[in-house]
């Protein structure tokens, strides 16, 4: 199961990475329309007490892999 960054919520996010993990999470805004400008969704990320590989795996590693987008052009 994953889930996507969504919901603007730092708790929501907070508790997805606690119970889930950060390889299970997805980047994702529900865009268009966008409710708040994309700075801050990644700025709540990055606020997260993971390590920089786990925010990088949510904010495109894990998409990356699951829809295997290194081999596409």
């Amino acid at each position: 199961m994953y889930v996507d960054t969504s919901p603007f919520s730092a708790a929501h996010l907070a508790l997805n990475a606690e119970v889930l993990g950060p390889e299970r999470m997805l980047f994702g805004t529900d865009s268009p329309p966008i409710s708040v400008p994309l700075k801050e969704f990644r700025h709540m990320i990055e606020k997260l007490p993971l390590d920089k590989a786990s925010q990088q795996l949510i904010l495109g590693g894990n998409a990356e892999a699951l829809f295997d987008l290194r081999s596409r052009p």
